[in-house]
């Protein structure tokens, strides 16, 4: 594929030029494929200057080890931070006053990490590093204000099979590769029981090849209801002085 070797050396040279005036790059690891291949493209392109962080929030043991084994055989600096009792902390605070449904709970550790990443980001003078890929920008698969708040974006033009392709290029170890997409957020989530649909459909979709209607019904409907996710902050009209 010389077309993604190309936009792989622009990759590296977007990296290097948007870092200057900072001190570099942070990212929250998961254990997962995504965010495995964000930190070698920006290890890549800054070197010493990346700041892993693993956030632990009830999250399944597993990608807490594979998160640490990739740093360590990858030289990556990286910090290991549990907040999973300040997570149920404020659940219970807030079902104090009003119950909470699932998914708000399940939001709130994305936001909990985004909150993370700014607080140490910004304490390093570091830009927060997005690790959401063309599939799930598309169908709106991403917290709002969560993963989706980031500063910049790297790998938002990838498909995720193409973003397995770079991943197996970069030498991301085989026990990320075939791992079961997954946001890690409760036990047994999977990317593609909560969409509906196989990654492999969804990358067929937006490269413009044939999928089933029942395929195309359902990426159309989750890129439409999630259109607000990728809308600038809705304003009234500008005051006339």
């Amino acid at each position: 594929m010389p077309e993604l070797d190309k936009y792989l050396v622009y990759l590296d040279s977007y990296l290097k030029q948007k870092v200057k005036g900072f001190s570099g790059y942070i990212l929250g690891l998961s254990g997962g494929l995504d965010s495995a291949v964000v930190a070698l493209l920006a290890q890549k392109a800054i070197g010493d200057d990346l700041l892993c962080v693993i956030i632990n929030i009830d999250s399944d043991p597993a990608d807490i080890r594979d998160a640490i084994s990739f740093c360590e055989i990858n030289n990556i600096r990286y910090l290991n931070v549990d907040l999973t009792d300040e997570y149920h902390t404020l659940v219970n605070n807030l079902e104090n006053h009003q119950p909470l449904n699932n998914l708000s709970k399940i939001n709130t550790k994305v936001r909990l990490r985004m909150v993370t990443l700014y607080a140490l980001g910004q304490s390093n003078n570091m830009l927060v590093l997005g690790t959401d890929n063309k599939a799930e920008l598309y169908t709106g698969y991403f917290t709002k204000w969560g993963d989706g708040g980031v500063d910049l974006f790297v790998i938002s033009s990838l498909t995720k099979g193409e973003v397995f392709e770079v991943g197996r290029r970069l030498g991301v170890t085989q026990n990320i590769l075939k791992k079961i997409p997954s946001a890690g957020l409760y036990f047994g989530q999977s990317d593609e029981s909560e969409l509906g649909i196989s990654y492999a459909e969804l990358d067929a979709f937006l490269l413009g090849k044939r999928v089933s209607k029942k395929v195309s019904e359902r990426i159309t409907y989750l890129h439409k209801i999630s259109e607000h996710k990728r809308r600038k902050i809705i304003a009234p009209k500008e005051f006339k002085r």
